[in-house]
């Protein structure tokens, strides 16, 4: 019946969007942020329509599989609308945000926890490595739509898809460290942590990459020598999608960044007139997964936790959007060489996203006494930044354009919207 009642709200929700698409993107607001809203609504704490904990067996593992489907189905997305040059150009910018950008963000997010909410230094630790990875869902619908396109660079819009699609999968060895210092005596913590990451990011650069290769040159092959129709294609990047997901998981590896990766073999071997055909139907299926885990993960909404964090929790939440990426990805570009308004727009948005709602819920599998501490800092830091990047999207965007803020609105987070009417 819970199920059933999800899929009625989320029906209702996409049919509203479309009907008052134009409304909503005048309020500066986002689907993703209506969503985590009518979550809120119908859960526990307001009508008490839906009851996420009534699920069996376990709410959290519903979730972290909810969560993995929903990333697997969005890296596709993104990887798809990454060509062979956006790689090249985008090069430099990439490892800067990869490698300074995940430590530092890591580090600093950690710091928060253990200043403000006192939480023990690997415990901070896992909490900082759980927040490290910036949202493909959100930072895909920020710089696609004609709202992006007329104010944002194409290497904009690339940079941001490629950090956000490879973070996700790379965050694993951050957090299986801080993981394994927690379960485990130091001694064998190392030795184990070293062998699983090393495993968790092989197997996905081993299978991802050559299947997403080899499934580009089928489909060539099928659309030039088979003469099959582009339109009879249009389910493959949700199959390679599952196809990727499936086996590097059964073998051990980071299904997320396997998918990633396969995508952009997938994508970079594609004429770009397939390329583009498959990327439509694939944003229209992550933006139908999108909608239901926001609202699934709203209306779980850890409430009596927050209310035990205080106002440590609110000065948290704003650690998280104000001093985990700023201080690290400011000065980190401009050392690289990046002018001072990509700057500015790549150190603000930062989202945090589906990847963490994915790990807090991993996490849960290990015996960690602060797990639902863990869980609550995660859910409020990313309710906040779901809020702050939705409400600063379309103004953001205008202003790295050298539009006015409050012109004629076109809010990039619902273009899915738009096309879904």
């Amino acid at each position: 019946m819970e199920l059933e009642l999800i899929l009625a709200v989320v029906g209702t929700m996409l049919f509203v969007l479309g009907l008052l698409s134009n409304v909503i993107k005048r309020l500066f607001l986002s689907s993703v942020l209506l969503a985590l809203m009518l979550g809120v609504g119908v859960g526990p704490h307001g009508l008490g329509l839906i009851d996420p904990g009534r699920f069996p067996p376990d709410e959290s593992r519903l979730l972290e599989e909810f969560a993995r489907l929903t990333l697997a189905v969005s890296l596709m997305g993104a990887g798809l609308q990454i060509s062979r040059s956006d790689l090249r150009e985008n090069l430099k910018r990439s490892v800067v945000l990869l490698a300074a950008g995940m430590v530092g963000m890591w580090l600093l997010t950690a710091l928060g926890a253990w200043l403000l909410l006192g939480l023990p230094i690997w415990v901070a630790l896992l909490l900082g490595a759980i927040l490290t990875p910036t949202d493909p869902v959100v930072a895909s619908s920020l710089v696609i739509g004609d709202l992006a396109k007329d104010n944002l660079p194409r290497d904009v819009r690339r940079s941001l898809q490629i950090e956000a699609g490879a973070n996700d999968g790379l965050a694993l060895p951050f957090v299986l460290l801080a993981v394994f210092m927690l379960v485990e005596p130091p001694g064998d913590a190392l030795t184990s942590w070293a062998a699983e990451a090393a495993r968790g990011v092989g197997i996905a650069v081993a299978v991802g990459l050559p299947l997403g290769w080899l499934c580009g040159k089928l489909v060539e092959l099928a659309v030039h020598r088979w003469q099959v129709e582009i339109t009879s294609l249009f389910t493959l990047g949700l199959a390679l999608a599952g196809l990727t997901l499936g086996i590097v998981s059964m073998l051990g590896g980071s299904g997320v960044l396997g998918v990633f990766l396969a995508a952009v073999a997938f994508s970079v071997v594609l004429e770009e007139k397939i390329r583009d055909e498959l990327e439509r139907v694939q944003e229209a299926v992550a933006h139908f997964l999108v909608l239901p885990i926001f609202t699934f993960f709203g209306a779980g909404l850890p409430w009596s936790e927050w209310r035990g964090f205080g106002m440590a929790g609110v000065g948290f939440a704003l650690w998280v959007l104000l001093l985990r990426r700023v201080p690290v990805v400011w000065p980190a570009l401009r050392a690289a060489g990046t002018d001072a308004r990509r700057t500015a727009f790549f150190a603000w948005f930062g989202p945090v996203g589906v990847a963490a709602i994915y790990y807090a819920t991993f996490v849960e599998r290990f015996p960690i006494e602060e797990g639902a501490q863990i869980y609550a800092a995660t859910a409020l830091a990313v309710c906040a930044s779901i809020v702050a990047h939705s409400l600063t999207a379309t103004p953001g965007i205008r202003w790295f354009g050298g539009r006015s803020a409050f012109g004629t609105l076109r809010h990039p987070l619902d273009r899915h919207a738009e096309e879904s009417r």
